[in-house]
């Protein structure tokens, strides 16, 4: 039973990074899931690993969308333009396709270019370590040597 709630839980959690990509805010869809903002990120922080292995599917998936889109494109352009000069279709609708298409496109080919730009920079970071300067601090003691004569 408890397996059942936690699978709950996690796609409660989903749903709302669903949302998120769509472009909602954290708020509104976590309103749209039903669930308070306080459980969301309570999931997020139990369950890293499940949240990770889901949307890694989700942006191998994205990955795939974008490839058949891409692979795609000429003929689904010719078949647009076939179908926009029949005389039972409207231009106008083919087109609306074509255009959303596009959009897709570019989409998830600027989330793709990003992702691959937050891996590089995580990767660089793990072969190198963070960048460390040697500075003095401000907070930092100096030494200062007193001599006490006597007067004799």
């Amino acid at each position: 039973m408890k397996s059942i709630t936690k699978s709950s839980r996690i796609n409660n959690a989903l749903q709302v990074i669903q949302y998120l990509n769509s472009g909602m805010t954290v708020v509104e869809a976590c309103r749209a899931v039903g669930i308070p903002r306080s459980s969301y990120y309570d999931i997020m922080s139990k369950n890293p690993e499940a949240i990770a292995e889901i949307r890694a599917i989700i942006d191998a998936n994205n990955r795939e969308q974008l490839g058949l889109i891409l692979s795609r494109r000429n003929e689904i352009l010719k078949k647009i333009i076939l179908e926009g000069l029949a005389e039972d279709t409207a231009p106008r609708d083919r087109l609306a396709i074509f255009k959303a298409l596009n959009e897709l496109d570019k989409d998830l080919t600027n989330k793709i270019e990003t992702e691959s730009q937050m891996e590089s920079n995580a990767l660089d970071f793990l072969k190198h370590g963070p960048i460390t300067r040697l500075q003095e601090s401000r907070f930092s003691t100096t030494q200062t040597i007193i001599s006490i004569e006597s007067g004799s």
